[in-house]
């Protein structure tokens, strides 16, 4: 709840200081706004519903609400994007008439739903007052605050690959590998929550163990679906991977095997966007620095609390390190809830000073948040 009214507060704080109703955002104004086909999609929708849902929208957002008007055939860019958040926001149109609203309905109610599931998971972990703390912190961390506020895949992602994680935890596997399976369609990094699945099924010493295990290959059956989907409208089995729209983004393999032998120092100047019009946002590089260095750090505590959760800690830390853009590295690192376990393990809340550190922490969470988010509206690749 109280992340909740943080959001629609911020949202009203954005709205008036920005004079969104008036003004509209960056993603609105057809003289500023980049001119790119999925951006379009924007501009169609401008005073059909207000401005207020503007405030939820922008870079990939104009992706998901494109795919969602046209379908995937509207640009072979679109493959990136897993059909989870389209989806949803489908079934919520049944209802708005409006994909825009549909969208922005999608991102505000699972932003905020993972939020208990992850409590409820925390306190099997570290206790309930620590839980409780945890929860604030990783739910008002500037990252996630903002991308599961914005049409993001984020919010979807976090919902499912909880919810999967909790049904496995209280042994109900075909439920957890059932929820897996969408939580794969939401975000490919989905598809790791199966590791530590696989992991605790072969540990587990019960006469289920072999059914269980069988139980779990249910999100790759998912993937094989979506792969004969893409394979079926565009006739390529690996649609998704083949995509060339984010080549101007560093990827760490990319960096060190490419362009820092071929630029040298100079390299460094090019990061994170390299040939992409974006501003770089001012908090960029101290969280780039975070994402990469911090995970090892908590992956190798993570262990001694939950060795299954570590090893999907590792494999999703490993594959936005092999494969994501280092502007992204931040986002891809807030979504692995594991390692927010170890991170405020030791914020109990049995002190004053316990108190008073995770109240000053969230109010300066949430000010970065705001100044995130106001970026992000203003056209700033933010991550």
């Amino acid at each position: 709840m109280v992340v909740l009214v943080a959001k629609i507060l911020g949202a009203a704080f954005i709205y008036y200081s920005m004079n969104v109703q008036s003004l509209g955002t960056f993603w609105t104004d057809p003289t500023r706004v980049f001119n790119w086909p999925q951006n379009q999609v924007f501009l169609r929708y401008t005073g059909l519903a207000g401005n207020f849902p503007f405030l939820f929208v922008g870079w990939d957002s104009a992706w998901y609400l494109s795919i969602l008007t046209g379908g995937y055939a509207f640009s072979p860019q679109t493959y990136t994007f897993m059909p989870g958040l389209p989806t949803a926001g489908f079934l919520f149109n049944l209802v708005f008439q409006n994909p825009l609203i549909a969208l922005v309905t999608v991102a505000l109610v699972f932003g905020v739903l993972w939020i208990p599931l992850y409590q409820l998971l925390a306190e099997s972990y570290i206790g309930r007052r620590a839980a409780l703390a945890s929860s604030l912190v990783m739910a008002f961390s500037p990252y996630l605050f903002v991308f599961t506020t914005v049409v993001y895949g984020e919010s979807l992602f976090l919902f499912f690959t909880l919810s999967a994680w909790y049904l496995f935890t209280k042994r109900k596997s075909a439920a957890s590998s059932a929820v897996a399976g969408v939580a794969a369609l939401t975000r490919v990094m989905g598809i790791m929550v199966v590791l530590p699945m696989l992991y605790s099924s072969l540990r587990r010493k019960t006469e289920h163990r072999a059914r269980n295990f069988a139980l779990n290959v249910l999100p790759f059956a998912a993937i094989a679906l979506w792969l004969g989907y893409c394979f079926i409208v565009s006739g390529d089995l690996f649609a998704s991977i083949h995509t060339t729209e984010w080549g101007g983004l560093y990827t760490v393999p990319s960096f060190l095997l490419r362009d820092l032998p071929q630029m040298g120092l100079k390299a460094f100047y090019q990061i994170p966007l390299q040939s992409w019009p974006a501003m770089e946002y001012w908090l960029s590089p101290l969280g780039m620095f975070l994402a990469l260095a911090l995970p090892p750090f908590l992956i190798y505590k993570l262990r001694k609390i939950d060795s299954a959760l570590a090893l999907y800690s590792l494999a999703g830390y490993v594959g936005f390190v092999a494969f994501g853009a280092i502007v992204s590295a931040p986002r891809f690192a807030s979504v692995l809830f594991p390692l927010w376990l170890p991170l405020t393990t030791k914020l109990a809340l049995k002190s004053k000073k316990q108190l008073v550190l995770v109240v000053a922490v969230l109010a300066l969470f949430l000010a970065l948040s705001l100044d995130m988010w106001i970026s992000f509206l203003n056209g700033q690749f933010v991550a």
